[in-house]
């Protein structure tokens, strides 16, 4: 697995995206290769845009957080720009939001009494 300091190689029509859940009150212990599986479902989703591809992805954790990080690479700069306006709006459904939320929590080792919120996805500076 790719730790986050590597500089792999990647197309010039890339861009690094995050999907943020806040954990309240606090994380135990979060199985990381559940999580990752939010950035492989993406591509099943309703509309995901042809033309690109999720790579690189990995966990961000905190106390009370965690962010699915990824690249998405593309073809062209339109490929690339289709993504970003999709990606905006995918996670405006609710039943996608609930659906995350529920996967995040049941990778924590300890879920009873705790609440996970999707907070925020967003392109992240390269």
């Amino acid at each position: 697995m790719r730790t986050q300091n590597e500089e792999p190689q990647r197309s010039e029509h890339a861009h690094k995206y995050a999907i943020h859940f806040d954990v309240l009150p606090q994380i135990s212990y979060l199985n990381q290769e559940l999580v990752l599986l939010i950035a492989d479902f993406l591509q099943f989703f309703e509309g995901f845009p042809r033309g690109v591809q999720i790579s690189e992805k990995w966990v961000d954790e905190g106390l009370d957080f965690c962010r699915v990080v990824f690249w998405v690479c593309g073809e062209s700069p339109d490929d690339i720009k289709t993504f970003g306006n999709w990606f905006q709006a995918i996670f405006r459904e609710p039943l996608i939001a609930e659906i995350l939320e529920r996967l995040v929590a049941c990778a924590l080792d300890e879920s009873d009494d705790i609440e996970v919120i999707l907070m925020d996805w967003t392109r992240l500076a390269n």
